[in-house]
């Protein structure tokens, strides 16, 4: 008896020893985790670890930067989700930096101090519907910060729920700490939009670059200042002198970026015609021409037209092939991450001269279902599109091509030509000279003024290719992160015929196939036991 209680105890100290060495393990590895930060990154683009390009603007901070984020508390759902990835943002910058990135929350809903604080640093409310009480109210809601570096100050008014987060914290702190901004040059003097009428460009690149206006270049040149040169839809053709100047730009080893209209539309009377804009023999000499066509896809963006029903004039919205929405880019840092960008009357590219000097990328194509039409075209919205109107696919819209090219004028003796051969340079060309316009003073091609909306991916495109062409590729992977949209897929009619009849009729196939096995695997059996001499 005197054994077995010995052992009773013995083995119960033991298991008493087991219970404790393993809640000591358990509460030193809570310790140990509770040191370290262990995330796990599990969207498809890591839009929550940050990324090379932000952990050197973080680990290069001299001194430190001061963030005030005025957020509102109480959010909705959605934003309370922005909120909680701007503070986990600003925590992954503070530890990349050593410390040289400090924060600090406040809600301007407390008090009208901290409410006047923040306008005055130019946060501006915005107005959100909040459910309380199974009712619907309305709430002024803050969601903005200001950055503060040795002296200098950025505001963040408004920090969009889904936009890449990461990148506005990185772009704004690059803003207060880069040294030196780049010069953008904006050709002008043949009708080209200012830099005005590219607002939505200027608001992106503000605080990294300089926009500069390029005028009279025919007789000054263009300034060696200039790191990129923006050639953007000259409405007048350009002189020999103008062009040369362009083109010795190249040659001294300027990367240059040509949005140029090939066509000359009119929608009042439906008609498109080919157009010049001198430009036409740099482009051939560097092995990037722009075709005299149009690009229409099935893929496109809808128009608001005016159609007479019954005595009354009623406005429709119907896809227009003219204006297409491109979703197919390449792999390269200009267009990877793009979700889609909408053209207007925009020219194919002729990709079979290039030289074997230059490396050409396709950055953007036309859909599966396009088409290229040569000019003079007609353009009226209201035709009925068949499936033959658009046989072509992948057509090229927007190319990038790098290394040395010749100059256009190389054996013109008329001409006093300094430079005949660049060093390595960058030219990139796209078929629409409009897709970078908004403004106020864009004129539009039929003479009309107009004022538009660009397409975040637009903007994104053209401020990637400045970015990259300027050497300054750190940020476009960032620019583009985001919850981007998947839209369905563009089939033809007749497969979209063949899929409808057969999501009718397969589950009833399905069904009746099912009990055609059942009933003969039944007879089946029926018929085994008959042999056996046993009753069904």
């Amino acid at each position: 008896m005197s054994n077995l209680f010995a052992g009773f105890l013995a083995n119960r100290r033991e298991s008493i020893f087991q219970v404790l060495l393993i809640a000591g393990s358990l509460i030193a590895l809570t310790y140990t985790a509770s040191q370290f930060l262990w995330r796990a990154d599990l969207t498809a683009n890591n839009r929550y670890t940050l990324a090379k390009a932000s952990r050197n603007i973080a680990q290069n901070l001299s001194d430190p930067i001061t963030v005030t984020a005025y957020f509102s508390s109480n959010l909705p759902p959605r934003l309370r989700r922005t909120k909680e990835t701007f503070r986990a943002l600003l925590e992954e910058f503070r530890a990349a930096s050593d410390g040289n990135v400090e924060y600090k929350f406040v809600n301007p809903n407390e008090s009208d101090q901290k409410a006047k604080a923040a306008r005055q640093a130019g946060v501006r409310p915005i107005t959100v519907d909040v459910r309380r009480q199974n009712k619907m109210t309305q709430k002024r809601a803050y969601l903005g910060a200001e950055f503060q570096y040795q002296g200098q100050s950025e505001v963040l008014p408004f920090v969009e729920p889904e936009s890449s987060i990461e990148y506005l914290i990185a772009n704004t702190a690059r803003k207060l700490t880069q040294e030196k901004k780049s010069v953008l040059g904006v050709l002008q003097g043949h009708g080209e939009p200012s830099p005005s009428a590219m607002s939505q460009l200027r608001n992106v690149l503000k605080g990294r670059y300089r926009f500069q206006t390029i005028s009279g270049v025919d007789t000054t040149g263009v300034p060696p200042s200039v790191d990129v040169l923006l050639v953007a839809r000259p409405e007048s053709e350009l002189s020999t002198q103008a062009a040369l100047a362009v083109d010795q730009y190249v040659m001294r080893g300027g990367p240059v970026i040509f949005a140029l209209n090939r066509a000359q539309t009119n929608l009042r009377f439906g008609q498109a015609s080919p157009t010049q804009t001198g430009l036409e023999p740099l482009l051939s000499s560097y092995g990037l021409p722009l075709k005299p066509t149009l690009i229409r896809d099935r893929n496109a963006t809808p128009i608001r037209v005016q159609q007479r029903r019954g005595g009354f004039r009623v406005i429709n919205r119907i896809r227009y092939p003219y204006f297409p929405q491109i979703s197919t880019f390449s792999d390269h840092p200009i267009t990877k991450g793009l979700d889609q960008t909408v053209f207007r009357f925009v020219s194919s590219l002729d990709t079979t001269k290039v030289d074997t000097t230059a490396e050409l990328t396709v950055l953007a194509r036309s859909s599966q279902q396009s088409a290229s039409v040569s000019l003079p075209t007609s353009i009226r919205p209201r035709q009925e599109w068949t499936v033959s109107d658009f046989q072509g696919s992948s057509i090229p819209v927007a190319g990038l091509l790098e290394g040395t090219f010749s100059s256009a004028y190389a054996g013109v003796d008329t001409l006093a030509v300094e430079r005949t051969k660049s060093p390595n340079t960058k030219v990139m060309v796209v078929g629409d000279g409009d897709f970078i316009v908004n403004g106020a003073s864009q004129r539009g091609r039929q003479g009309q003024q107009r004022r538009r909306q660009l397409p975040e991916g637009n903007v994104n495109l053209i401020a990637n290719s400045v970015d990259y062409l300027a050497n300054e590729a750190g940020l476009i992977s960032l620019r583009t992160q985001r919850v981007t949209s998947r839209p369905l897929k563009q089939i033809a009619p007749a497969t979209k015929t063949t899929l409808k009849y057969l999501n009718v009729l397969l589950p009833i196939l399905l069904v009746i196939g099912y009990g055609l096995v059942r009933y003969r695997r039944n007879q089946a059996r029926r018929e085994r036991w008959r042999e056996a001499g046993l009753d069904s």
